[in-house]
Parts: C-alpha cells; sequence; structure tokens
C-alpha cells in the first residue's frame, strides 16, 4: 500500500477519534502529544507517510480503541507493524511491562526509530525526564540501532535530553 499525505491526515483524525476524551498530563488534548510525535519525525527529517501515520497511530491499540487489524485494514501491513512493535505488552507494572515490549520492538527498526521520537516528544513536554533517565540504560540495549544513521541525531538529542553523555553499548 502506497501512503500519501492524505492517509496521514486521516491517520491524525482516526487516531483522535480513538483516543476520545483521554488528556496528556492532565493538561492537553491527547492530539497534542500524538502532533507532537509527528513534528518530532518532522524535525529530524523523517517525512515517509508509513512513518507520519504509525506515528499518529502509535498510542491507539494500547490507550483507545483501535486493533491491529483496523490498522491493518485501513493504513496497511507496515504500518500496523510499526504500531504493534511498540504498543506495550501486559505486566503488573510499567518494568514488567517494558521487560517484555522493547525485544518486540527492538525486532522492527521503523518501531525503534517511532519510540525515540515519542520519548523526546514526552521529554519535551516537561515531563518524565526523571523516569527515562533510569529506564535509559535498558532502553537504549534494546532500541538503539546502528544500522539507521537518519536516527542518530535523534539519539544525540534523546541522551542530551536525560543528561547521558555516551551511548552505553551493551
Amino acid at each position: 500500500m502506497i501512503l500519501t499525505e492524505k492517509h496521514v491526515r486521516e491517520a491524525r483524525l482516526v487516531a483522535i477519534k480513538a483516543h476520545g476524551t483521554q488528556d496528556y498530563d492532565g493538561i492537553f488534548p491527547y492530539e497534542k502529544h500524538l502532533d507532537d510525535v509527528v513534528d518530532v519525525l518532522k524535525r529530524f527529517h523523517i517525512t515517509d507517510p508509513v512513518m507520519l501515520c504509525a506515528a499518529y497511530l502509535h498510542d491507539s491499540p494500547e490507550d483507545g480503541n483501535l486493533s491491529y487489524k483496523d490498522i491493518k485494514r485501513h493504513f496497511g501491513f507496515v504500518v500496523a507493524e510499526i504500531v504493534y512493535s511498540v504498543t506495550d505488552e501486559l505486566g503488573r507494572d510499567r518494568a514488567e511491562k517494558k521487560r517484555k515490549t522493547l525485544p518486540k520492538t527492538s525486532q522492527n527498526v521503523q518501531g525503534c526509530t517511532l519510540k525515540v521520537a515519542d520519548r523526546i516528544a514526552n521529554i519535551e513536554m516537561g515531563g518524565k525526564v526523571d523516569m527515562y533517565k533510569k529506564e535509559f540504560t535498558e532502553f537504549q540495549k534494546w532500541v538503539y540501532k546502528v544500522e539507521d544513521p537518519q536516527v542518530q541525531p535523534m539519539w544525540v538529542h534523546l541522551r542530551t535530553l536525560v543528561g547521558v553523555k555516551e551511548l552505553e553499548l551493551v
């Protein structure tokens, strides 16, 4: 499926509907977070409609009412796979969810890119930096992809935001 800017606009609308009245940080409509993630990708010159669609839809299965099948039917297999790769698995707490999810994310390079953009957007909104700093070593172990040089500037920025000088390659 070849996606266009029209699909990106549709993905935004579908995601906003899926999130309903959900807010972000108790202040903003959830669409602000979705727009922020897309803006991070664009800022780092990632403008592929597949990635932008996935960015808008990335939280929809976890926090909204969209299924993998819904995403695949409307936006294609590749977008559905990217979204699936970043969707948290079930767990008793955040740590368990991440232990189950990050290995899955690591299998999809585009999912890794999206996850980095999501973290940057969350931190730049003014929160979560302490949590992400604590998780950074484990996160980068799974999500850092040397073979994707386009994402290197995003990693530099993320490291700066969390105050980590060097990647600790494991």
